[in-house]
C-alpha cells in the first residue's frame, strides 16, 4: 500500500509467549479521493529464543472499511476479537511518512 495512502496505526502492547512476542496493530488507509477509511489488521510474531532469534512473521488482512469517525469500534472491535491485554496507542507516522520510498505490502 503507498506511503501516502496509509492514514493512523494504532498498536496495541505485544504479549510474550513461549519465546515468541505476538503484536497486533489498527491500521487504517485513505485512498485518492475516498470517503471511507480501509481498515487492516497487521499481526506480527516475533521470535526471541532460540535458532530463530530475531526472525519475523507479519501479516496483513483487510478487515473493514469505515467512515473515519467510526474507527475507534473498528479499534475496540480487535481488541476483544484478538482477546489483547491492554489499549491501543496512536503511532506517530511523520517519521516513517517523511522517509523515502518503500511500501506497507498487503
Amino acid at each position: 500500500m503507498p506511503r501516502e495512502e496509509v492514514d493512523e496505526v494504532w498498536a496495541f502492547p505485544g504479549v510474550r509467549r513461549e519465546g515468541r512476542e505476538h503484536g497486533v496493530a489498527v491500521v487504517t488507509r485513505r485512498g485518492a479521493g475516498a470517503a471511507k477509511l480501509v481498515v487492516y489488521r497487521a499481526r506480527y510474531t516475533l521470535q526471541l529464543k532460540g535458532q530463530d532469534r530475531g526472525t519475523i512473521a507479519v501479516a496483513l488482512e483487510e478487515t473493514a472499511d469505515a467512515p473515519g469517525e467510526l474507527v475507534p469500534r473498528v479499534i475496540e472491535g480487535v481488541r476483544r476479537r484478538a482477546d489483547e491485554a491492554g489499549e491501543a496507542e496512536r503511532v506517530d507516522l511523520g517519521p516513517w511518512k517523511a522517509e523515502r520510498g518503500g511500501q506497507l505490502r498487503s
